[in-house]
């Protein structure tokens, strides 16, 4: 099989689940519109639910125009076949739409539908992070992670940071110069966090994890910060110093230019996102 005929046949499966989630939606007594990712520019609000098929770049470019009040159900329109990756290996990489927050495919979407909107299958809500820039809030909630980093991987990010209680006690000041900084989400800690050595928390956390990426010289004194949780009364504020930087919001499509001498307070301190959350994500969830 050819990579080129590979990547048709993942198109038109993706096109096919659309249309076969349409038309489960038109047999029902529901109002629905569709819209193609690309054209989110608006709040999503007056909905009972919103439906994202795709995976979960999909998911996540529809929860940065949600609040706390509408629920999100991923569909999966493509996940990977672990045989067919064995099949392929020596000639390209066959992996799919990995959905880790995708509660149905185009086998149960009906199924999964009906006991949401039954409520016999609720949502969970999943923590955000909130992001000011020079005390400024910015416009859109990370639901995975945040990266904030020199715009070229090959340049060096200048920084500092402390934590900070609501009660106004401060931890002390870590002076960094790294690739970067990662703060993730408990939903996002299976990501990018997780690869970079990080832990998987519990989704019902309400803790952020953060990490210096690639710590040039640290201090033994400094180690142990490089790599820690946000409790959920705790905030974070970094002072940048390179004369050009960015915070990356789920990935590379949200971007937000800093510069020297900016300074970003993150925190949970965010309008959690109500997800239908797969069945064996729901089992690692407490009550």
């Amino acid at each position: 099989m050819s990579i080129l005929s590979y990547l048709d046949d993942r198109c038109r499966v993706h096109k096919d689940t659309i249309d076969l989630c349409q038309r489960v939606l038109q047999r029902k007594s529901l109002d629905w519109i569709s819209v193609q990712r690309n054209l989110l520019s608006q709040p999503i609000r007056d909905v009972d639910l919103v439906i994202a098929v795709g995976g979960d770049g999909t998911l996540l470019r529809a929860s940065h125009f949600l609040d706390s009040s509408v629920p999100i159900l991923g569909v999966n329109s493509d996940p990977t076949c672990t045989k067919e990756v064995d099949e392929l290996t020596d000639e390209f990489d066959a992996r799919r739409s990995t959905g880790y927050l995708c509660a149905a495919t185009a086998g149960n979407f009906e199924q999964i539908l009906d006991a949401t909107l039954d409520g016999s299958r609720r949502p969970l809500e999943l923590s955000r992070i909130s992001v000011k820039l020079n005390g400024i809030q910015l416009p859109t909630y990370a639901l995975n992670d945040i990266l904030v980093s020199h715009p070229c991987p090959a340049s060096v990010s200048r920084f500092s940071f402390r934590k900070r209680n609501n009660t106004g006690e401060n931890s002390r000041l870590i002076n960094c110069r790294s690739s970067g900084l990662r703060v993730s989400t408990a939903a996002g800690s299976t990501a990018a966090m997780q690869s970079a050595g990080g832990f998987m928390m519990p989704l019902s956390s309400r803790e952020l994890q953060y990490m210096i990426r690639e710590p040039i010289s640290p201090t033994d004194a400094d180690k142990p910060m490089l790599h820690d949780f946000l409790k959920q009364e705790q905030h974070m504020l970094v002072v940048w110093y390179n004369q050009e930087g960015a915070v990356y919001v789920d990935g590379s499509h949200v971007v937000h230019s800093i510069q020297h001498g900016d300074s970003l307070e993150i925190s949970s301190d965010a309008p959690t996102l109500k997800v239908v959350l797969p069945e064996h994500l729901l089992k690692k969830a407490p009550e």
